[in-house]
């Protein structure tokens, strides 16, 4: 004989147990499930928000592009774009915030972290992963809250840029439906337990005096209490007969509840046929308040003509009584042409079919006041049922001041459209007149190198000509006197001497013309052709400073040149000639003035592959704040006296696009300024 308490536990723990080991596996299955689908999830996500700030500071670099600057203007829009990028996406939220690492790895934008306080992450492993990898997401532990970062790699500016996200944010739905899961999951194995407790009980409870109640239940005494206790097989039979006791029962209970239910049903159906209809004529009379008393007009349409309308549709046509109205055909309210250039007859079918295939339908249309006035409505036609029948159910709203407004800003966009078109021209006659400057100053430089060189041989072929002329006088004198036979041997000795003497000055001034022609011709050659040749820097260096010759005359100022007399190079000379007359023009009209006593030093020399000139005034320098803006076009501290600001420029141009190099400038207030030139050879 099995023991009721044994059998109760053992059946029990059993039951419980599959329930639970199913409970368990649903969990594991679901929360695994889950979990990735949330990661798929946050990581597209998070790479979105990440594009979007790439985008955004694309958008800046394309600009910067632009601008063909890059090197002048490059900090001061990755300046600019973190400010932007940290009020567009950082909300101040503590758990999810992006971040940025420059290309000097340094973090310049976080909530934490920045270029100050590096110590406190230049040495953690989450950080150097991410330069490691630059595109990716890993999480990190942490003992109080995990963590989780995404990120990638942004290759023009070498940026990384990511957000890191807090684990309770990223897990917050997941962490939620654990709590909601475990919950339920317990209630269900208590309630469970609860039933099994009480199925086992009632199925093992022992049958007493079962034939006693055998009899009194077949008697009909279906109140007899069934006791019965014993072996397993007295148990389950008493299990039977009490279940066909309480079937019994039941049945009966469940007639006497059905005719119950029959009457409340009966009761109940009355009282909500009372209440449907009351709502009925309450619906009803809502209707025919929202219909009349309507701000919108409203009308109704059934088989093409008017059957009702409200007060407001008639004040919309200027219409006074009704009748007329219903008299009204479509046709009548309505210009013959609409807007679109298509008849309204026909509009008005296609609207009407539309509305009674669809349902619904919502348009803008030209209608005529009775009085022949044109405005502009917004019809809403919806088909409805009215005992039994189809009537197209329009709502007519007055849009014409709306249409007026659209109108008037669609000419102001042509107007815009007008106008950035004339702004576009204004900047392509800009760039054309700024190319224009360009040009001249480069052709002034050539016209001042040809000043120069006409005032320097002016000297040496006047002193020619005079020689010459005094060759030609002693010539005829004696050639005269040696005619008549009256030249005495002293003068012919003396004439001799001086022809000699003349010859020399005479051909001494002609070969100085010659040397100064030249070298001339070569630096304006290379100024105008921009040929590539071998010359000698040093050489090339003085033909420039004699080309400008008249206008260093004017001034009192010393050369200083050093160079090696051999050194040799293989570039465009005649871009190196506009870069010092440039210069040097920059430094005789800010550094010195006028009448000031000043020094121009050139040091050239060739380092690692790399021909460096370094150019050098002791005049009164450069701002601080201005030394960012010399090379911009335009950009002069000397406009007051002509200067049109381009000089830098053209020497900014040549260097880094023509000559493929790179200039500095450093320069102190009252201690001059210094141009360092580099050129790959």
């Amino acid at each position: 004989m099995i023991k009721n308490s044994s059998l109760k536990t053992e059946l029990l723990i059993s039951i419980l147990l599959v329930i639970i080991l199913g409970i368990g596996a649903i969990f594991y299955f679901s929360y695994n499930y889950l979990k990735k689908e949330i990661d798929i999830s946050q990581e597209e996500i998070y790479n979105e928000k990440i594009d979007n700030i790439i985008y955004l500071i694309n958008q800046k670099y394309e600009i910067l592009l632009k601008t063909q600057m890059e090197k002048s203007y490059e900090e001061s829009f990755k300046k600019g774009t973190l400010n932007i990028v940290k009020k567009v996406f950082d909300k101040n939220k503590k758990d999810i915030f992006p971040f940025i690492i420059d290309e000097n790895g340094f973090v310049v934008l976080h909530k934490i972290y920045n270029k100050q306080n590096a110590h406190l992450y230049k040495n953690r492993e989450e950080y150097k992963n991410i330069l490691k990898n630059k595109n990716g997401n890993f999480d990190i532990i942490r003992e109080n809250n995990g963590r989780w970062v995404i990120f990638k790699y942004y290759e023009p500016w070498d940026w990384i840029i990511g957000y890191r996200v807090s684990k309770d944010v990223k897990y917050e739905q997941l962490y939620i439906f654990r709590e909601i899961f475990l919950t339920v999951s317990l209630i269900i194995v208590l309630v469970i337990s609860l039933m099994i407790i009480l199925i086992v009980r009632n199925v093992l409870k022992p049958i007493d005096m079962l034939t006693t109640v055998s009899k009194r239940i077949a008697s009909g005494n279906l109140d007899t209490q069934i006791k019965v206790s014993g072996v397993k097989e007295l148990k389950i039979l008493s299990s039977n007969f009490e279940k066909m006791r309480d079937k019994i029962v039941e049945d009966i209970e469940q007639l006497k509840e059905q005719e119950e239910k029959i009457k409340a049903f009966n009761s109940k159906l009355q009282e909500d046929v009372r209440l449907r209809t009351k709502e009925l004529e309450e619906e009803k009379r809502v209707f025919e308040t929202l219909f009349n008393d309507s701000s919108d007009g409203i009308s109704l349409l059934k088989d093409g003509k008017f059957i009702d309308c409200n007060l407001a549709l008639l004040k919309l046509l200027d219409i006074k009584q009704k009748e007329e109205f219903l008299n009204l055909n479509l046709n009548m309210i309505s210009p013959e042409i609409q807007a679109n250039g298509i008849s309204s007859a026909i509009l008005v079918k296609e609207n009407i079919n539309k509305c009674l295939e669809k349902g619904s339908i919502r348009f803008e249309w030209l209608h005529k006041k009775v009085t022949g006035i044109e405005f502009w409505c917004e019809i809403v036609l919806t088909k409805i049922v009215i005992n039994g029948e189809v009537v197209v159910h329009g709502v007519w709203r007055d849009i014409q001041d709306k249409k007026m407004l659209e109108l008037e800003l669609e000419n102001k966009n042509l107007d815009l459209q007008e106008s950035n078109h004339e702004l576009e021209a204004s900047m392509e006659n800009l760039i054309i007149t700024q190319n224009k400057l360009i040009e001249s100053e480069k052709l002034a430089g050539l016209g001042s190198l040809v000043s120069g060189v006409a005032h320097e041989i002016s000297a040496p072929i006047g002193l020619g000509i005079t020689g010459a002329s005094h060759l030609e006088y002693i010539c005829e004198e004696v050639i005269s006197k040696y005619e008549s036979g009256t030249i005495p041997p002293e003068e012919w000795e003396r004439y001799l001497q001086s022809s000699n003497d003349l010859v020399k000055v005479i051909v001494k001034s002609l070969q100085k013309t010659e040397k100064i022609i030249k070298n001339f011709k070569q630096v304006a050659v290379d100024q105008t052709s921009e040929l590539k040749r071998v010359f000698n820097v040093k050489e090339y260096i003085k033909g420039i400073l004699i080309s400008m010759d008249r206008l260093l005359n004017e001034r009192n100022i010393e050369f200083k040149i050093e160079c090696d007399e051999m050194l040799q190079i293989e570039s465009f000379p005649g871009l190196f000639a506009q870069v010092l007359t440039h210069l040097i023009s920059n430094s005789l009209e800010h550094a010195y003035k006028d009448t000031e006593k000043g020094v121009i030093s050139l040091n050239a020399k060739i380092e690692d592959k790399e021909f460096i000139l370094e150019y050098r005034d002791y005049g009164k320098g450069i701002l601080q704040g201005n030394i960012s803006k010399i090379y911009e076009p335009f950009f002069t501290t000397n406009r007051n006296n002509g200067s049109i600001g381009l000089g830098l420029n053209i020497v900014y141009n040549l260097i880094t696009i023509n000559l493929g190099g790179k200039i500095d400038c450093i320069s102190e207030e009252n201690r001059g300024t210094t141009f360092i030139i580099k050129v790959p050879l």
